[in-house]
């Protein structure tokens, strides 16, 4: 640290060296108070004061001016998390606009659910980036921090405490596919402090027993965050069925990461369905035979590869067949109840998680919604019916079977599994109507949708619920800044930001598991690099007047065609072709011009030579017939004889 030396100017004589020690501290201080009293203040900078102003504000005024504020930080922070697919530019910077949103999410009222929205848009949409890692781990630890400190203690559940939980889910998935990629080795402080976060979310879990959608996100990421973090999961605490560890499957080893071999088989379906490969049928079979692919320990690879799954029977109608055909396997199924025996105890049960269940649902749903064809998007509803086959009908796993499903058998985890299944299928089909509200195109499947829940007379009032809670989040305010965009942003947000998952994490996993021809090679963002002051040399003064001399392309445009200020690019290229086109119109006229009045000449010359030609033979015929040489009108000349 460089030593500051104030001089100081002897101007009373000498004095003692304590108050020479005393007057240099006070002239230090004095040189630093000014520069912190000038800093240059940022009116629209978020920090924990303005979080503060902002939730204790009780005046009008006030409340009107700091609303004002957020929005506008808002409406910059949509810009700058990239909520279109497509965008792109230097204006995108995901690592401060989500840094941003997550604080911005602690104000109360309308603005933490609109941040919360435009978060969630921007984390399904977004590639998977390895610079975002760090960023993931913060906003994964504010996450829980308000789960715990904040949600947990409500009396009642909101529909920005879903979201929320929404959120959380869209960052521990991110960061699970991190893991399996082997990126997270060098985090371990950010590692330690989530543990910390996540031994109290333990405690957190029982408050959120009535609302399966909710629920699942929270075993989400507890689940996840035990495996990242390396943390011993306690007896008893495992809510999911238990698994039979004889039907764990093989796991794949590429480039020094681990992947399940459901993982790698549902990857493996994506990419033939992505090249229209003749191969498709044959992986569709193999994974039907993989009867363990979904039976491992980790559930978390069994969502990942439903999502996978998913993501392929939207573009393919054998996928979502096969997808029909899994679940049927694992849901329906006899031969997956619990094994009732005196010598076990525990009853396991050889089945799908109920976490992996409501993942199902959700994945039918957005192909319902998604689907590239209006006949996919009707069979994730109805099913298919087998008439040649009798052994296998998924029309019990569609949204419509599993609205009206009843385990053949009456326990107490099949009763779990039955009110769980009609919760999620109720919830999510509740949503999927009101996506479907202002689509004409669609308004057949939508009825459908309407006359099976009518249909659907539901006593459990835990069900009951879930009409209430989906239609607490579908009526909640209007966010503006999603309005504005465009339809996918709506239906991504109603179906809690699932559309675009599937679709990113196969395409990281497949780079990396399933390497093209070609080894994938990513490519370093381009930093926004600052505007450079290039000195230009002067230029002669002949050159500058004529350079003066001559208007500017702004004056030419406003001057030759008036225009408002909001003009942009692409409306003065259309004028400037438009005016291209004008001109080379009055070339080809008046080329076409002057070839007509050629072709006019011409045709009067041949007249006058026709006309000439017709006299000449007329006069050659007379002078045949009275021998004379005379014109008609002249009289012959008489001889001076005569």
């Amino acid at each position: 640290m460089p030593v500051v030396k104030i001089p100081v100017v002897q101007k009373f004589g000498i004095i003692s060296t304590k108050y020479h020690h005393a007057l240099q501290q006070r002239l230090l201080q004095s040189s630093t108070v000014p520069e912190q009293k000038h800093r240059p203040h940022r009116p629209l900078e978020i920090t924990e004061d303005f979080i503060k102003q902002f939730n204790s504000a009780e005046d009008s005024e006030e409340k009107e001016r700091m609303l004002d504020t957020a929005r506008k930080i808002l409406l910059r922070c949509k810009r700058r998390s990239k909520i279109n697919p497509k965008g792109s530019g230097n204006h995108v910077d995901l690592h401060l606009a989500w840094t941003e949103l997550i604080l911005l999410a602690q104000c109360k009222g309308n603005i933490e659910e609109e941040a919360i929205d435009i978060l969630l848009i921007s984390m399904d949409q977004v590639n998977f980036n390895q610079e975002n890692i760090s960023l993931l781990f913060f906003m994964a630890e504010s996450i829980l921090y308000r789960i715990c400190c904040d949600v947990a203690q409500k009396p009642c559940l909101c529909s920005s405490d879903v979201k929320l939980s929404k959120l959380g889910f869209l960052t521990f998935l991110r960061l699970y596919v991190f893991y399996l990629l082997g990126q997270l080795e060098p985090y371990d402080e950010q590692k330690e402090r989530l543990s910390t976060y996540l031994q109290a979310l333990q405690s957190c879990r029982s408050v959120y027993e009535p609302f399966p959608n909710v629920q699942s996100s929270v075993h989400i990421m507890l689940k996840v965050g035990t495996i990242i973090c390396s943390l011993e999961v306690p007896s008893g605490s495992n809510s999911s069925f238990q698994e039979n560890p004889d039907l764990r499957p093989a796991v794949t080893k590429a480039e020094g990461a681990e992947i399940n071999s459901f993982v790698w088989y549902c990857l493996e379906i994506w990419l033939h369905v992505q090249m229209k490969s003749i191969h498709l049928q044959k992986a569709l079979h193999q994974l039907c035979q993989l009867n363990g692919g979904l039976l491992q320990e980790n559930w978390l690879d069994s969502l990942l590869g439903l999502f996978i799954l998913g993501e392929a029977a939207k573009l393919d109608i054998s996928c979502l067949k096969t997808l029909l055909k899994l679940a049927h396997n694992f849901i329906t199924s006899p031969l997956h109840l619990p094994v009732q025996n005196s010598e076990l105890t525990s009853s396991p049960v050889t089945s799908w998680p109920w976490e992996v269940i409501y993942t199902y649902i959700m994945v039918l749903s957005d192909i319902c919604l998604h689907g590239t064809a209006a006949e996919i998007q009707k069979h994730a509803f109805t099913g298919f019916i087998e008439k040649h086959d009798t052994t296998v009908s998924t029309h019990e796993t569609s949204l419509h079977g599993l609205l009206f499903f009843m385990h053949p058998q009456a326990s107490e985890a099949c009763n779990k599994m039955n009110w769980i299944i009609h919760y999620g299928t109720v919830y999510n089909l509740v949503k999927v109507c009101n996506v479907l509200h202002m689509d004409v195109n669609r308004s057949g499947l939508r009825n459908a949708i309407w006359k099976a829940l009518n249909r659907c007379s539901e006593k459990d009032n835990r069900v009951i619920d879930a009409v209430k809670v989906a239609e607490a989040e579908l009526n909640g305010p209007a966010n503006t800044f999603i309005t504005a965009g465009s339809k996918t942003s709506l239906t991504s947000m109603s179906l809690g930001s699932c559309q675009y998952v599937g679709l990113r994490v196969a395409s990281v996993l497949s780079q990396h598991f399933l390497p093209p021809v070609v080894p994938y090679i990513p490519l370093p963002n381009k930093q926004a690099c600052s505007q450079l002051h290039i000195k230009l040399p002067k230029l002669k003064e002949r050159k500058t007047e004529k350079i003066a001399s001559r208007p500017s392309l702004r004056e030419q445009y406003f001057s030759t065609e008036p225009c408002t200020a909001r003009s942009n690019f692409l409306t003065r290229t259309n004028m400037d072709l438009q005016k291209v086109m004008d001109e080379q119109w009055e070339k080809e006229l008046k080329i076409k011009m002057e070839e007509d009045k050629e072709d006019l000449q011409r045709k009067q010359q041949e007249n006058q030579k026709k006309q000439e030609e017709h006299f000449m033979e007329i006069m050659k015929r007379r002078e045949q017939k009275l021998q004379k040489n005379t014109k008609p009108y002249e009289l012959p000349l008489t001889s001076s004889t005569e």
